[in-house]
């Protein structure tokens, strides 16, 4: 771990990126590089370059370094990687999939048995956790990376760490006390200088902070730390303004804006930029005023739209899993013998109906042989109605194995949902465990803390609870699971559709990506949420779901197979898109899914909903998808399905149900 990244992991500041002429060589290198440590390297130089001025682009890098340390078995590269994908997350505001690779990186550091990547793991969370302003988790992990840290020559960094969260916490007495503890250690973290004048400012020791701040401004300049610089001179700005001293605050908020590497910087550029139009305002110097209105309102509105948009992306994750689609294969091929098997019967069946046919027409030809002819003509029915009941049970065994598909197509989806709950209770768990020896050591003291035990009690009831209600979330998806796989009850029971559109939305498309990680679509939802809930069978209802749901990834994706060569020149003018509504028309529940997908002729919208009807290539549909679908809407339901498509558009299909189920 390189000490530029062990800073920003403790007190996200930015340092010097590379020149543009040297990031165009790398890139270049990159090109022609083996997938060995000389590529790896490559792109570890390109995350340092655009991690803290182009986050979007630092972590595109690091998570090509995941997969290439995956496929090189490098595990050391692995902990790095996952490090600097969960720095880039907290830094964008995406804290729940950062949380995600942190605790990730925490489990793998602990298999390598690294104890400084064990470190760094845990003052990442507590970094991510303060950045959410949720301090009493934040002190729990820079707590435990700073027991790390007193045999890795880290503790200034831990101290510095605990430091920033007591400040911001306005917990002051603890975090000068961490604080100076840290400036004995080292003298050039500008970001500690930083930490301990906002300290002393809340203090209301205004000269002892502006000394700290005059401090951290050469350290600062020596080391590139242009961020720390920006909110020194921000800091030293505003207090002069509160002092009345305009024309210094002036001056360094002039110097705050003027630093090298502020326009990396955008919110010290903005507090820059909002004082001296306020400063100029007062003095009366309008043309001032007006310039840094109009630089300070731009990156206001830069902020907001990247903040929005960031919100906008959703959750991906890219790990592939091998047994799962081991599995899958297992199926497909297991669904392809079955449907042979099934053919056989009925061409045997056929054959035996033939056999009927001649034998009556022998027994009206020769009625001297009517007692044999009727005792072959039992003997022929019986084995006709023993084949018929064979057809009607690999009937249902092919409507069975159609369903253990559907929940083969889920297994990534579940395996993504379950996952997260089961970190956390491992986590928690983990926690717990250290806070009960802390109790037991606590207890046996002569001289009791007992507001600390009363701490570390509640601790203890907290995480309890946590880990309580993630083992419930972990339950309740595993008997999802069991719900779709076992065989429909045909019980209808009350059932709110918006949920369970939404959840088999969510499960679909984390199974596809798992199977195909290049597959990316845009997801909407627009539910009634003043639906009713419906008496339906809630397993039937979620398979005809999932079916209309993965035919509309399958349409989208050969869509985007054949814009290919289009997006290959940079005209990516093709988005896929997957739409599910719900809403009340005409007291009927409507639900809709709609792509924007390759559509259908008129000839294959007159056969969709056939059975054996698939406009798939060979092993990759068995054409009952939809057939089953039609039968669980219409006969099990009262319901009608339709769908409306054209080519080269897209599709809807539309399920109405009778509300007239509703309690």
């Amino acid at each position: 771990m390189t000490f530029t990244l062990l800073l920003a992991l403790t007190y996200g500041v930015g340092f010097a990126q590379n020149k543009q002429d040297v990031r165009l060589t790398l890139k270049q290198q990159l090109v022609t590089a083996q997938a060995d440590t000389t590529k790896f390297r490559l792109l570890g130089e390109l995350v340092d370059s655009y991690l803290y001025n182009n986050v979007d682009t630092g972590l595109v890098y690091a998570k090509q370094k995941l997969e290439l340390s995956k496929k090189l078995n490098d595990k050391k590269g692995e902990v790095i990687s996952l490090a600097e994908i969960s720095t880039a997350l907290t830094i964008s505001g995406n804290f729940t999939s950062a949380l995600y690779y942190g605790f990730e990186n925490i489990a793998v550091s602990e298999k390598l048995q690294d104890s400084l990547s064990i470190c760094i793991a845990y003052m990442m969370l507590g970094v991510c956790y303060r950045e959410q302003e949720d301090y009493k988790e934040a002190l729990k992990f820079a707590y435990k990376g700073l027991n790390y840290s007193k045999n890795l020559r880290l503790e200034p960094n831990a101290l510095g760490l605990v430091s920033s969260i007591y400040e911001r916490s306005n917990q002051l007495d603890s975090a000068l006390y961490y604080g100076l503890k840290a400036n004995k250690l080292t003298k050039i973290w500008s970001g500690l200088y930083l930490i301990l004048g906002n300290i002393y400012l809340k203090l209301k020791q205004r000269d002892l902070a502006f000394d700290y701040y005059r401090k951290g401004i050469p350290v600062a300049i020596k080391y590139f730390v242009y961020i720390d610089l920006v909110d020194i001179y921000n800091k030293m700005s505003i207090e002069y303004e509160l002092a009345g001293k305009r024309d210094s605050s002036i001056y360094y908020a002039r110097k705050s804006i003027d630093v090298e590497g502020v326009n990396s910087y955008a919110e010290g550029k903005l507090r820059a930029s909002t004082q001296l139009a306020k400063l100029y305002e007062k003095k009366g110097i309008k043309d001032s005023t007006i310039k840094y209105l109009k630089i300070s309102e731009t990156l206001r509105n830069n902020l907001f739209n990247r903040q929005k948009i960031r919100e906008a992306q959703a959750f991906a994750f890219n790990e592939k899993l091998h047994q799962q689609k081991l599995s899958t294969q297992i199926q497909e091929n297991q669904n392809k013998i079955k449907l042979y098997v099934l053919l056989v019967i009925i061409i045997a069946s056929l054959g035996v109906v033939f056999l009927l046919w001649r034998n009556n027409q022998h027994k009206q030809k020769a009625n001297n042989l009517l007692s044999r002819q009727k005792e072959e003509i039992n003997l022929q029915r019986e084995k006709a109605e023993k084949a018929l009941i064979q057809l009607k049970a690999t009937e249902a065994q092919l409507i069975q194995s159609e369903k253990l598909a559907s929940l083969g197509e889920l297994t990534a989806g579940i395996a993504h949902e379950i996952q997260n709950p089961l970190n956390f209770v491992n986590n928690f768990s983990e926690l717990s465990v250290d806070l009960a020896k802390e109790l037991k050591e606590e207890i046996k003291k002569p001289e009791k803390d007992w507001e600390l035990i009363d701490d570390l009690a509640n601790d203890l009831s907290q995480n309890q609870e946590k880990i309580n209600y993630h083992g419930k979330r972990a339950s309740n998806i595993v008997k999802g699971m069991l719900e779709h796989a076992r065989t429909s009850s045909g019980v209808k029971e009350l059932t709110d559709m918006n949920a369970l559109a939404d959840e088999y939305l969510r499960l679909a498309y984390h199974g596809l990506r798992a199977k195909d990680k290049d597959f990316n679509a845009t997801l909407e939802t627009h539910f009634d949420e003043n639906l009713p809930k419906i008496e339906v069978v809630t397993q039937d209802i979620g398979r005809v779901l999932l079916n209309l749901i993965n035919n509309a990834f399958y349409a989208v994706s050969q869509r985007k197979n054949l814009q290919g060569l289009q997006d290959l020149t940079g005209l990516d003018i093709y988005e896929p898109k997957v739409i599910i509504s719900t809403e009340n028309i005409d007291n009927q529940l409507t639900i809709k899914v709609k792509d924007n997908g390759i559509g259908m002729s008129e000839a294959t919208k007159a056969k969709i909903f056939q059975p054996f009807f698939t406009t798939k290539p060979t092993g990759q549909g068995t054409g009952l998808g939809l057939s089953l679908a039609y039968d669980i809407i219409t006969k099990g339901h009262a319901g009608t399905i339709e769908v409306n498509s054209f080519e080269g558009e897209g599709s809807t299909f539309i399920i109405k149900l009778p509300i007239t189920f509703s309690k």
